[in-house]
C-alpha cells in the first residue's frame, strides 16, 4: 500500500518538475496533478476522514486563489495593486496538518506550498507604480490557469459527494 502511494506521489512530483513553464503555469500544473491524484492516493491509505477533508479544503482554497490571481493579473490596475490583491487571495489559506506517516501527501502539500511561495515571490513589489502589459501568450496562460482552477474545484466537489 505504501509503495503504491509513494510511486503515485513520485510520478506527480516528476510530472510537476518536467518542462519549462511560467511560475503561474507551474502552480497550475501542480494543482492539476495533485487535485487529480489526491482522491486516488487517499483511497489507497487509511488516512482519517477529517484529514482527507482538510486536504480537499486546502486544494479547493488554493484553486480558488489561483483562479482569482489569474483574473487579477489579466485585469486593470498597477502591478502593486495586483500584487496586494493576489497576496490577499492566498493569505487566508492554511496548509493542512497531515500526519507524518502519510509522507506522500505531506510531500504533495509541500510541493503546492513551495509553488505558491514561488508564485507570490515572483509578484512585483507592492510599492511598484508600474503597470505590466501582458503578451497574448501570457493572457492565454492566465485564461488556461483560471479555467483549470475552476475545473479542479468542480472535480473536488464531485469527489466529496
Amino acid at each position: 500500500m505504501k509503495t503504491k502511494t509513494a510511486i503515485a506521489a513520485l510520478m506527480i512530483v516528476c510530472l510537476v518538475g518536467c518542462g519549462q513553464t511560467t511560475v503561474i503555469q507551474n502552480l497550475q500544473i501542480t494543482l492539476d496533478a495533485i487535485t487529480t491524484a489526491f482522491p486516488i492516493i487517499a483511497g489507497l491509505t487509511t488516512m482519517p476522514p477529517a484529514t482527507v477533508t482538510d486536504v480537499e479544503n486546502y486544494l479547493d482554497a488554493t484553486n480558488t486563489a489561483l483562479g482569482q490571481a489569474s483574473t487579477i493579473l489579466a485585469g486593470p490596475g498597477t502591478d502593486a495593486q495586483k500584487a496586494a490583491q493576489i497576496t490577499a487571495a492566498f493569505a487566508a489559506i492554511a496548509q493542512p496538518v497531515v500526519p507524518p506517516q502519510y509522507t506522500s501527501i505531506v510531500t504533495l502539500i509541500g510541493t503546492i506550498a513551495k509553488d505558491v511561495g514561488t508564485f507570490l515571490a515572483s509578484l512585483p513589489a507592492q510599492t511598484s507604480t508600474t503597470t505590466t502589459t501582458l503578451s497574448p501568450a501570457n493572457r492565454a496562460a492566465l485564461s488556461k490557469a483560471s479555467v483549470s482552477a475552476a475545473g479542479n474545484k468542480t472535480a473536488l466537489r464531485g469527489v466529496r459527494r
